[in-house]
Formats: structure tokens, sequence, C-alpha cells
């Protein structure tokens, strides 16, 4: 093989390669850019004040946080008058 030869095959082989990730560009990565644009696009802007999702779920943590707190008071309470019922009824009996 002549050096002519092989710079011509590397000629092709990087033309090729061009080709090949401009195709690539063209078929693969922009559709998928289409893609998780719309699927990532707000459903309603203007709702929730225009946060994004990731707040909304800060929010809904938040929430369950407070939840959990009120449900351990509740619990709390709740142990605390069967108490005083079973200690009334002792006294009363």
């Amino acid at each position: 093989m002549t050096p002519q030869t092989i710079a011509a095959w590397i000629g092709i082989a990087v033309g090729g390669l061009t080709v090949v990730t401009t195709l690539g560009r063209w078929f693969i990565v922009a559709p998928l850019k289409r893609y998780i644009a719309e699927q990532t696009h707000p459903i309603q802007p203007d709702a929730n004040g225009g946060k994004s999702l990731p707040d909304v779920a800060v929010a809904i943590t938040r929430v369950e946080t407070k939840l959990d707190n009120v449900e351990s008071w509740l619990t709390k309470v709740d142990q605390r008058f069967i108490e005083h019922l079973q200690d009334h009824n002792q006294r009363s009996a």
C-alpha cells in the first residue's frame, strides 16, 4: 500500500465517521431532545405559582412530616385518654 492509499482510506474513515455523527445528531439526539422537552413541559405553567415539580415534592414532604407529627401527638393523647378511663373505672369499682 502506498502512502496515498493509506491517506485515502483514513480520509474515507474520517468522512464516514463525520456522516455517522451528523446523522446521529439529526436522527437520534434532536428527536430525543424534542421528546424530553415535550415530556417535561409544564402542563399548567401558571399553576402552583409557577413552581416546578421538585418544588411541589419538597412541599409534599413537609406536609407529610407535619402529618406524622400530628399522628404521633394524637397517639399520645389517645393513650393518655385510655389511661385516664382505666384509672377512672378502677376508682369507680
